[in-house]
């Protein structure tokens, strides 16, 4: 799992189905995803990406390179907004 987080003050005005969308425009085919999913939280939003047959480390890797690449890719996303790996058992809906 990998968080978007806004720099400062900034707001996300945006919603599920476009930050799933514009993941989905930013995997390579080398990425081997399988499966995306999308939290929006008050403070962040939350993306899980899923890949079989890959072990952790290299998803870590993989979750962090494509959120990072859709950030930079989105004009919604793009301003202000780092992107961290986030563990399943301290996210917090």
């Amino acid at each position: 799992m990998v968080s978007i987080v806004p720099r400062g003050d900034l707001a996300l005005d945006v919603n599920e189905a476009t930050v799933l969308d514009t993941v989905w425009a930013a995997v390579l085919p080398e990425d081997v995803v399988e499966h995306v999913s999308v939290r929006i939280l008050r403070s962040e939003i939350v993306v899980g990406v899923f890949a079989a047959a890959m072990d952790a480390e290299r998803l870590r890797v993989v979750a962090l390179d494509l959120v990072t690449r859709a950030c930079e890719m989105s004009p919604l996303l793009r301003d202000g907004i780092v992107c961290r790996h986030r563990s399943v058992p301290d996210l917090t809906l």
